[in-house]
């Protein structure tokens, strides 16, 4: 099944405006490319893209979640499941068994004296060592941990309610997950221990006899760990969001470029930040209530509420107005960015 296109948020959870124009540039994930390359590993999509887009909690975790249940890598691994359950990896193990009138292994002696002392003469009762096939190992836990990726990124899917919001990819999402949840419960499965696995326990598939066989889980896990690309943010960025976009990266290769070294960004709470550095998104245009912008210590850096305006003073007093006790920049060209980063680091020092 291919990649599809993931669900719009619920409406009215868009942050700013309704426009969603392509940028006329020949690469307008230029800008989400580079932040999501800063970005520290591993990271939370689900706060990332929340920074980014500025959606409502709800509609960045359904978004997220969609993305990673019906991405190749989940449709790789529901398809091949059939096949896989067929060709599981198992270890030998021995278990106790009370056999009575029966032996089914090795009688083990000393427990067998004892169970027969405490039954009044039971001479036809054994405690035998059963051989039993095990699939708590390794493989399977990692099977495992890929199918409860693909059942919980669809429950993240399902966080909007159908009556609430509804459309096919979200109904793909949703099966996705109702048949790895079926998986999990398959017999052989049901009893696997579930646990995040490490690089070792990754390396040691990778390099099994069967690693043909876990290759699709594999794959899932991967996705799972970075489960959105820039590609796919991009239909829910308006042209002001890149704009910001944009700004940010600037503002970050100036700092560095004048020799500040910056941590890897970092997501919380709806805000993108790296030290002195933070990327709020307004959410919904005009708002005065919640301060958005890029801030560098006491300055808030912006594009024009309108990315369109020309008219640079009426610009300027509509960011004054979102931030009336703080310094404010705006930028409507390039050097605009130069300047912001002096006035910065003159509003730092003094």
């Amino acid at each position: 099944m291919a990649l599809r296109a993931p669900p719009g948020p619920e409406p009215g959870a868009s942050a700013s405006t309704s426009e969603t124009e392509a940028d006329d540039g020949p690469a307008p994930t230029a800008a989400l490319d580079a932040l999501f390359g800063r970005l520290a590993r591993p990271y939370n999509p689900i706060e990332v893209a929340e920074a980014l887009l500025g959606l409502s909690p709800k509609a960045t975790r359904q978004l997220v979640g969609t993305i990673a249940a019906t991405s190749v890598e989940a449709d790789r691994l529901i398809a091949a499941m059939d096949t896989t359950i067929r060709s599981l990896a198992t270890s030998m193990q021995t278990q106790v068994e009370r056999c009575v009138g029966e032996i089914r292994g090795p009688v083990m002696w000393s427990e067998t004296i004892s169970a027969r002392a405490s039954t009044f003469g039971m001479d036809d009762l054994f405690m035998c060592a059963t051989p039993s096939r095990a699939y708590d190992i390794v493989e399977n836990r990692l099977l495992v941990a890929a199918l409860h990726a693909v059942h919980d990124a669809a429950t993240d899917a399902a966080v909007i309610s159908a009556e609430g919001y509804d459309n096919e990819v979200l109904r793909t999402a949703r099966r996705s997950g109702d048949v790895a949840r079926r998986w999990l419960d398959h017999p052989s499965l049901s009893r696997v221990t579930r646990e995040r696995p490490n690089g070792r326990a990754i390396k040691r598939v990778r390099a099994g006899k069967k690693h043909r066989t876990y290759e699709p889980a594999l794959a899932m896990l991967e996705r799972a760990g970075d489960p959105i690309d820039p590609v796919q943010l991009l239909p829910y960025c308006d042209q002001r969001t890149r704009a910001q976009h944009q700004v940010l990266l600037g503002i970050l290769d100036e700092l560095e470029r004048r020799g500040m070294t910056l941590a890897p960004l970092r997501a919380e709470a709806g805000v993108l930040f790296t030290g002195p550095v933070q990327y709020l998104h307004a959410r919904v245009l005009g708002d005065r209530a919640r301060l958005s912008g890029i801030l560098i210590g006491k300055l808030l850096i912006d594009v024009p509420d309108r990315l369109r305006e020309r008219n640079r003073e009426r610009a300027e007093a509509m960011l004054v107005e979102r931030a009336p006790n703080r310094a404010t920049q705006l930028v409507m060209a390039r050097d605009d960015i130069v300047t912001a980063v002096d006035r910065a680091i003159e509003l730092a020092r003094t």
